[in-house]
């Protein structure tokens, strides 16, 4: 079986990040500038991600990166990280461990 290819078009256009939040550029930023108001011209400048959870899951399909992704599941998993990280930086014996004694 060949392998598939990725959507040229959308990976030109979307982005995803770590968590699996699909990024695009927002449109009406590319020319005719001098009749929209500055604060518009700034907040054009700035990503946006998409909000519709069928369509980043469209888009991450089409792209082949992380499709099944659950921004929640990978946020979950890394505060669990950094509890677990934070919990052995500090010394204190985790569960089931003996607590070190000084003789």
């Amino acid at each position: 079986m060949p392998k598939l290819k990725t959507h040229k078009g959308m990976k030109k256009r979307f982005k995803v990040s770590a968590n699996g939040k699909v990024q695009h550029k927002r449109c009406g930023s590319s020319h005719l500038m001098s009749h929209k108001s500055g604060k518009r011209v700034r907040r054009l400048r700035k990503q946006s991600t998409l909000n519709v959870a069928a369509e980043s899951r469209r888009v991450r399909s089409a792209l082949h990166i992380r499709p099944a992704v659950n921004p929640l599941d990978v946020e979950a998993g890394r505060l669990a990280a950094l509890a677990e990280k934070a919990e052995t930086s500090t010394g204190t014996p985790a569960a089931g461990e003996p607590a070190p004694t000084s003789d």
